[in-house]
């Protein structure tokens, strides 16, 4: 039996949880011609949303849609490079006729074209040597796009990453041109949700209201109980809802730390799921990670491994720098916790919700307690 916990990518319908009423909006939004920004923590779902949207027949069937990634780019050359293998990817799958025209679009940028050896899906690199070929690059497979027979969605995740490129006109220079789309609507997705926030909320910048919003928050507990007991079901095993309760709420309910405890557990587990491989699975997710995290020290200063620590140590913190908290784990003064807790914001190794910080990695949390709690 397969396991029916999926961590990574997209499988069907079958193996996604709730999340209708998002779906819907999302699907609102792009089948009526209108962009929207998709808000979340990273790791909280959102491309697997995404990925669930266009596999809705309403647009699976009506719309061309592409999907790309550009957390890792650094510059409008590494993103025109990401966009053009969206694209070629879709269309290596879908039309050979629509493949070999995007080819022919992209011919003066001495295109050089690769192929996975497992999966046979094709990669592009263009040979970009100017501003002006990137920019005119990007308004070509634009109009290319405009001129589809068909209505085009684009999901771009990590938006915000724009912001770092070196070229600060890039921000105006894409809203300049998205602006005239009547055939092509975007998915502007993120993780860094200040950023996107100013970017699509602040008066000066050019994506100013352009765009609906979606802040997407935690799958019901409730639903999501129902589904994991469901699945254990359909696979000939029984594991207690209570249990599963339990459960969710030791990992605050967020998405991929369930989907991957679960699927552990749904392993390690027989017919029945008992007490005994609860704490196995458990064991595993501390031991699996103990080399990582055992080297964090290494990684950040004294006093931000110490406050990281702490964090960890009480699950939620509302007052960082207040009195009690520094005297509890003996944390130093005010002015250095408030700069260690900056430094690992920004290194997305601390989040703060609704007013409440919280280690990101809730494996990481769990390591620190099973480490160090008393």
């Amino acid at each position: 039996m397969k396991n029916p916990f999926y961590v990574y990518g997209y499988k069907s319908s079958e193996y996604f949880c709730d999340r209708i009423e998002e779906t819907k909006r999302l699907k609102d939004a792009i089948v009526n011609g209108r962009n929207i920004v998709l808000l979340a923590a990273r790791r909280m779902g959102k491309t697997g949303l995404i990925q669930h949207l266009f596999h809705q027949k309403e647009v699976k069937s009506d719309m061309f849609v592409f999907y790309f990634d550009i957390m890792n780019t650094t510059s409008k050359e590494d993103f025109v490079n990401q966009f053009a293998n969206a694209i070629v990817g879709t269309f290596s799958s879908t039309s050979k006729r629509l493949f070999n025209n995007i080819l022919d679009y992209f011919k003066r940028f001495n295109p050089v074209v690769s192929f996975d050896p497992l999966s046979g899906v094709p990669s592009l690199e263009l040979q970009i040597n100017s501003d002006v070929q990137a920019k005119s690059s990007i308004i070509e497979v634009f109009n290319y796009l405009e001129k589809l027979n068909k209505p085009v969605c684009i999901a771009i995740d990590e938006f915000q990453q724009i912001t770092n490129y070196e070229d600060q006109s890039f921000e105006a220079f894409l809203r300049s041109h998205i602006q005239h789309l009547k055939n092509v609507n975007f998915i502007f997705s993120g993780s860094q949700q200040h950023i996107l926030t100013d970017m699509f909320h602040s008066y000066s910048r050019p994506f100013y209201m352009s765009s609906d919003f979606l802040k997407l928050e935690r799958i019901n507990k409730e639903e999501y109980a129902k589904f994991i007991v469901e699945k254990f079901e359909k696979s000939k095993k029984e594991i207690d809802i209570n249990e599963v309760y339990k459960l969710l709420d030791w990992l605050d309910v967020y998405t991929y730390y369930v989907q991957n405890f679960f699927n552990k557990l749904w392993f390690i587990s027989s017919k029945k799921v008992d007490e005994k491989a609860i704490d196995q699975a458990k064991q595993y997710i501390i031991d699996e990670h103990d080399f990582i995290y055992s080297n964090l020290s290494n990684l950040l200063t004294t006093v931000q491994y110490n406050l990281l620590k702490a964090i960890a140590l009480e699950g939620k913190v509302e007052k960082p720098t207040s009195k009690a908290f520094i005297d509890k784990y003996k944390l130093g003064t005010t002015s250095t916790i408030n700069s260690a807790v900056k430094t690992l914001i920004e290194k997305e190794l601390v989040w703060k919700e609704n007013g409440i910080y919280k280690v990101y990695d809730i494996f990481m949390q769990k390591w620190f307690e099973a480490r160090f709690k008393v």
